[in-house]
């Protein structure tokens, strides 16, 4: 059997998407596992992931992607905390319904990349043993400020950060009044200058 030059690559391009299609679209463009963090106050703490150790406070680790998994906080004189890993479906797991076809979603059920992790990076602060839980003002503000971190930075890069409804509530948190820009640009400023929340977080409590 012979092929034209001309045709050669484009059957070759189809073919190769062809296979892609067969083996599930989610599971070659986001893969069967992802990077998630874990951090806690105070640092140390041993993680769980569905029972099994992946280390301490901080640490990063690649996890499979399954739905119902529970990650465990755990450390000598702190009261164990426990939380469920939240993942959404990875959007690209639709396309390969539409495009690839039942084969392909089935396989991306198989192998759990319809799955991602959503948020990714995970914060706890370890109430003492004996103590009643009840978080002291800038341990609720580190995870508030962790919790929605993407959009407090969101709103920091806008001209106008105080149309946010999170920025808001944090400025409030603070006793920022809203109409005092340099207070206000401030905490932007704060915000932008550290990529990862905890570390955002920390300079927030530190500096207001």
């Amino acid at each position: 059997m012979k092929f034209e030059v001309g045709k050669a690559a484009p059957v070759a391009a189809v073919l190769l998407i062809a296979a892609g299609f067969s083996t599930g679209c989610a599971t070659i463009a986001s893969g069967t596992n992802q990077n998630v963090s874990f951090d806690s106050e105070p640092e140390g703490a041993t993680v769980r992931v569905a029972g099994k150790v992946i280390g301490q406070t901080p640490v990063s680790a690649r996890l499979d992607k399954k739905n119902d998994q529970t990650v465990s906080f755990e450390m000598e004189g702190y009261r164990t905390v426990s939380k469920s890993l939240a993942t959404k479906t990875d959007p690209w797991f639709f396309g390969n319904i539409i495009i690839g076809g039942l084969f392909g979603s089935t396989t991306d059920f198989a192998s759990g990349a319809i799955y991602e992790y959503s948020p990714d990076q995970y914060f706890v602060t370890l109430p003492p043993v004996g103590s009643a839980g009840i978080l002291d003002k800038n341990q609720s503000l580190e995870r508030f400020v962790v919790v929605t971190y993407g959009e407090l930075r969101s709103a920091a890069a806008t001209s106008r950060p105080t149309d946010d409804e999170s920025f808001s509530n944090l400025l409030a948190a603070l006793e920022i009044n809203a109409a005092n820009t340099d207070r206000v640009t401030e905490l932007a400023h704060t915000l932008l200058d550290h990529s990862n929340p905890v570390d955002g977080a920390n300079a927030v409590t530190a500096r207001f």
